[in-house]
């Protein structure tokens, strides 16, 4: 029996990238403010950690903004 477009879009499969997009944007976002706290005590590591985490989150939005059910 063929799948329907509702059972497609909520499938498994479907739900855990969703899941795997929104985490990594959490955790990012979580990041930036672990590396702007770092910066006064180790400049460059905070830095680094808050410009990689910047670029992570701008490619969590632009999956979201992509992800189509």
């Amino acid at each position: 029996m063929a799948k329907t477009d509702l059972e497609k879009s909520h499938s498994k499969a479907s739900n855990f990238k969703l899941t795997l997009i929104c985490a990594l944007l959490a955790i990012s976002v979580s990041l930036i403010w672990v590396g702007l706290i770092l910066i006064e005590k180790e400049k460059a590591l905070g830095i680094s950690i808050a410009a990689v985490s910047g670029v992570l989150s701008i490619l969590s939005f632009l999956l979201i903004g992509r992800f189509t059910r």
